[in-house]
């Protein structure tokens, strides 16, 4: 999925006058958000494992790929094993790509593998969150995924967002965050049977918060599901997307 392929349908979803937009980054004037609707998500094309990876790598947000684990840290290390294995656990054992380094903090990896769904693949990514001297795993998967990979490319190209601050304000960094979604709709995380045709989490980002919300429409192959993502990233990003997955 690239920007220059789409077109944004861009409005202020919360109004202001040319005075306030300028002043966005003021402490006076919060930046507005912006919203973008009807951008569509081709899940066996864009919801692949590898091409959100690329996504992260191309949008600056990752780098320094690698084979192994890129750090030394035996806590990250670690979380990196446990995130794995419960990967490994949920069936997310296909496509896996490499590491990469985090922008916002090179100790903290960025990484993905996909599960095969009736629908299309399920992208999977782990990352890690140091707090306290203590590492611990951090997985989204599904919706969550495609929402933030949306959003990188989105307020990337059209925003002009810099790197770090979408890395800060859409990848999860609360302790143990798991969302383990499914095409399907949202799911028990202890069995992961499917429990409701819509889904709602929200986590918290290094500058505010995500709320992403996901309703199955027309259930099966050829059918699809709309992604409703907000995002408060405080004075950094303000922006409300709306996201098509079209289903294989």
């Amino acid at each position: 999925m690239t920007t220059n392929r789409r077109k944004f349908l861009k409005n202020a979803a919360i109004g202001g006058s040319t005075l306030i937009a300028a002043s966005s980054r003021s402490f006076f004037f919060p930046k507005p958000a912006t919203s973008y609707g009807s951008i569509n998500y081709v899940l066996s094309v864009n919801g692949t494992s590898g091409a959100v990876f690329n996504n992260f790598v191309s949008a600056n947000v990752a780098r320094n790929i690698s084979s192994n684990i890129p750090t030394d840290n035996r806590a990250v290390v670690a979380a990196v094993q446990n995130n794995q294995q419960e990967f490994t656990n949920r069936q997310f054992n296909q496509n896996p790509t490499p590491y990469a380094q985090r922008l916002s903090n090179p100790n903290t990896p960025v990484w993905g593998r996909q599960r095969q769904e009736d629908v299309g693949p399920n992208p999977g990514f782990g990352t890690v969150q140091i707090a306290n001297n203590r590492a611990t795993a951090i997985a989204f998967t599904g919706s969550t995924t495609a929402g933030i990979d949306t959003a990188i490319q989105a307020l990337g190209a059209d925003e002009h967002i810099d790197p770090l601050a979408l890395d800060s304000s859409l990848i999860p960094v609360e302790q143990q965050f798991e969302d383990w979604g499914s095409w399907g709709g949202d799911v028990d995380p202890r069995t992961g049977q499917i429990i409701s045709s819509t889904s709602l989490t929200r986590y918290a980002t290094r500058y505010g918060h995500v709320i992403r919300r996901y309703q199955v429409v027309e259930p099966g192959p050829g059918g699809f599901g709309i992604i409703s993502f907000s995002i408060d990233g405080g004075r950094e990003v303000k922006s409300n997307l709306e996201v098509r997955v079209s289903f294989t």
